[in-house]
């Protein structure tokens, strides 16, 4: 056993590449055992290369196509934000392109839209707001009125007609316009009785959207029309279709094996290409082309009846020999992969912060290195993704508080108390991140709720009093089919139930209610009491400390209560 780890390590530790680590006991051994070998190498190696081949391809296409559906929600929810943006939609109904550029720059900012249009109810352009190409984050360039290219885009006539599908009211299209080719979602702008006034376009150019999958699926990308010509594409050159190979090619898109059969080799700068293709589609299974996906074809190698009988022959010759040998050189060989796979493993698992150590001088510290880097790579963007989400949810946050004068600074407030909250009771992580989406999101129902109640300056009458506890199941409606969301859900929905089950709006009591809930319930009051309302004024320290106390085991946990007296004594 010493000596095979020995042997190991020495050999790791060789400056050679794996084919010559492979080959150089062949050498030693004679040259009948190399040939076996090779043909060993080349049966393994390569007699499965064309399904692998096919397979990544595929795998390449169906990353590509899921992607397109990511990025149409995305563009989807800055949509929605600037629907429903406080302000908007007047200014759109009185055609002030100005005060919308005020309105709405910072979520585009923020967002990093490429494009933002405003159509009035007539399909006229309001206000478009494009990205400068190649310039800062910030740099946009506006312009208002003139000629619509988008009056006449079904995917605009349906919102200006009020059309609704299985999806709702937003559709999507692609526009060929001086700006260049660009993905669209458009949705309606309506005003306070639900009236459409207007259209937002939200938009993207096709360039960038083939440039983001190449990135992130490694292959080469082309959008065709309808026609077969290229919209865009990774390729400096690339040949069309014919209006009958798309249409083919849209009529077998569900047929996985049609997928396989169906694809053309083409050669861009003496390199050899497989392309296949899929369906582009949008929202509802909508088609609006067709998507080519290809990488680089591998060198094919098959293998023959008479190789096969050479390999039989040889093993025979050198059985004991290849079994001695194969056994210290699949320790050898396998020891690297073995750790690339458990550490695979482990990134399927959720762990981001896996490493290989690079255990030798070859291919595979090359491999261990590279995953290492695409592991990181990965954390990065994933960390900046959750980063985005947050600023939009705190985007939301703002809007609410600046659609209600009277809680204004609210948010912050009780954001500042839930974080001294967690802190105090050893909340940490991942739990930590789903109260702080919560709480910032605590009142988004109210978004839901009339602006002739919310900002009420008297008392609400009963009837009042009942839209406005529908605000829960409003955030709940709102955000539960945002899989991001839902840890976060608990706060929103859950704030105003009570610990004798006499809160709304499922009645909840005691340990029934999310402690996160709970938690929150404390903060939420403590905050309402010590601060001023156009209704009363806000209560000294002593009197809010004992309306907690007095709500101890009525409206607040009692545990949770002692807790946070605390904290605020501190």
């Amino acid at each position: 056993m010493k000596i095979t780890k020995s042997v190991t390590k020495t050999f790791n530790n060789l400056p050679l590449n794996i084919k010559e680590k492979v080959t150089l006991p062949y050498l030693i051994l004679g040259i009948i055992l190399v040939i076996g070998a090779a043909f060993v190498v080349t049966r393994v190696v390569f007699d499965t290369i064309e399904e692998r081949f096919t397979n990544q391809l595929l795998e390449a296409g169906i990353l590509a196509s899921e992607r397109i559906v990511v990025e149409e929600g995305q563009m989807l929810k800055v949509l929605r934000l600037l629907a429903y943006s406080q302000g908007v939609p007047e200014a759109l109904e009185n055609n002030e392109p100005e005060k919308l550029r005020e309105l709405t720059f910072g979520n585009i900012v923020n967002n990093r839209q490429s494009a933002v249009i405003f159509l009035d109810a007539q399909g006229n352009v309001v206000l478009s707001t494009y990205h400068v190409d190649g310039g800062n984050i910030e740099d946009y360039e506006f312009s208002t009125g003139g000629a619509s290219v988008f009056m006449d885009q079904p995917f605009v006539q349906s919102v200006l007609h009020g059309i609704t599908d299985e999806s709702g009211n937003k559709f999507s299209g692609y526009v060929r316009s001086d700006k260049g080719d660009f993905l669209f979602v458009s949705g309606p702008v309506v005003d306070s009785d639900r009236k459409p006034i207007g259209v937002i376009l939200v938009g993207r150019p096709l360039s960038d959207l083939t440039n983001q999958l190449r990135e992130e699926t490694l292959a080469q990308i082309t959008f065709y029309d309808f026609d077969g010509k290229p919209l865009a594409s990774t390729f400096l050159t690339t040949s069309q279709l014919t209006p009958l190979e798309v249409t083919q090619i849209l009529r077998n898109q569900n047929n996985v094996s049609y997928m396989e059969s169906n694809n053309r080799k083409i050669e861009v700068r003496n390199i050899g290409y497989r392309e296949i293709f899929a369906a582009w589609e949008v929202r509802e299974g909508k088609d609006l082309g067709v998507l080519g996906i290809a990488l680089g074809e591998s060198f094919l190698v098959s293998m023959t009846s008479i190789t096969r009988i050479h390999i039989t022959t040889l093993a025979a010759l050198v059985f004991l020999l290849i079994i001695i040998i194969g056994f210290i050189l699949s320790n050898i060989i396998t020891k690297p992969i073995n750790e690339l796979v458990e550490a695979s493993k482990k990134v399927m698992s959720g762990d981001f912060n896996v490493r290989i150590n690079p255990s030798s001088n070859d291919e595979f510290s090359v491999m261990a290195e590279t995953f290492n880097k695409m592991i990181k790579n990965v954390n990065e963007s994933r960390n900046q993704i959750l980063e985005a989400y947050d600023i939009t949810l705190e985007g939301w946050s703002r809007a609410l508080d600046l659609r209600s004068e009277e809680t204004k600074g609210h948010t912050d407030r009780v954001l500042q108390l839930m974080d001294k909250m967690c802190v105090l009771m050893n909340i940490e992580g991942s739990k930590y991140s789903h109260i702080r989406r919560g709480t910032l999101l605590h009142d988004i129902g109210k978004m839901g709720i009339p602006d002739s109640i919310l900002n009420k300056t008297g008392k609400l009458t009963e009837e009042e009093w009942e839209i406005m506890r529908n605000h829960p199941t409003f955030a709940y409606e709102l955000l539960k089919d945002i899989h991001f969301l839902r840890p976060a859900l608990t706060i929103p929905y859950c704030h105003h139930e009570r610990w004798d089950g006499k809160g709304y709006p499922r009645g909840l009591k005691g340990d029934e209610i999310p402690i996160e809930a709970r938690i929150f319930a404390l903060v939420d009051v403590w905050d309402a009491i010590s601060n001023d309302r156009v209704y009363r004024k806000a209560m000294t320290k002593n009197e809010a400390i004992k309306t907690i106390e007095e709500g101890a085991g009525t409206h607040f946990d009692p545990e949770l209560t002692k807790i946070f007296l605390t904290l605020v004594d501190q």
